[in-house]
């Protein structure tokens, strides 16, 4: 009984569904009602930190509390098969990556996958994989596979580097004891060339750091108060940011 928790708690809650829901804004009641529930069913396991997360929810012990009943009706088994198809598809895609050595940041054109998925579950393995289309394979087969697409065009690399510097960026914001809702004017001193490939991704480096205006190329550094020095792959620059 203990292993199948650790296992959804690992597997199917923090390595899946918290990693696929991140950047949502409305998991909160999901991500507690879990903790609730994980807490009351670990309690024998694991008495104090049970205890100490179930305090969280209800001041009664968690030792005294009943433990959840279960509700057959949100039971879907052909959606949990469906799902172990798609975290396979993720998993071999995943690999396929490491093998061409082409970090998740990267954004690539396209998989093609050997097994029929819904389209809504082609959408999360897309943005899990980080492609722009899911295509099946011309021949369906039960033993699953993936093939990427790994060639990278100019506008691909762009958005590439966009997203690594995004990350950058937030990271600046976060040293720097920025909130998610403080706007910023943003700085990248880069050289001309790495000016004309960032100067594509500018409405997306805008909306992931909420940046009111960005500047690219020479910078004046006295019109900002943070900066940082970076590299994203053979290129170095440097970020500068001001809270408005």
């Amino acid at each position: 009984a203990l292993l199948k928790i650790m296992d959804f708690i690992v597997n199917d809650f923090s390595r899946t569904y918290i990693k696929m829901t991140r950047d949502r804004e409305d998991t909160k009641g999901i991500l507690g009602e879990v903790l609730h529930k994980v807490s009351l069913l670990l309690a024998p396991y694991a008495p104090y930190i049970s205890e100490d997360v179930y305090q969280s929810f209800n001041k009664e012990s968690v030792h005294l509390s009943s433990w959840p009943k279960i509700d057959n009706k949100k039971i879907d088994k052909k959606l949990e098969k469906e799902f172990e198809v798609a975290l396979e598809i993720i998993e071999k895609g995943l690999a396929e990556r490491d093998k061409a050595q082409i970090g998740l940041k990267w954004p690539l054109a396209k998989a093609t996958i050997s097994s029929k998925v819904s389209k809504e579950l082609q959408k999360i393995i897309a943005s899990q994989l980080n492609v722009k289309k899911i295509a099946n394979s011309a021949k369906e087969s039960k033993k699953i596979s993936v093939k990427l697409d790994t060639k990278l065009t100019p506008e691909l690399e762009s958005e590439g580097y966009a997203r690594v510097i995004s990350r950058q960026v937030q990271a600046l914001r976060k040293k720097s004891g920025l909130v998610k809702t403080d706007k910023i004017n943003l700085g990248l001193s880069v050289d001309s060339e790495f000016a004309k490939i960032i100067n594509k991704q500018i409405s997306m480096i805008k909306q992931r750091t909420n940046a009111k205006n960005v500047e690219v190329g020479e910078v004046t550094e006295k019109n900002y108060s943070n900066n940082s020095d970076e590299k994203v792959k053979n290129k170095r620059f440097k970020i500068f940011l001001k809270k408005i």
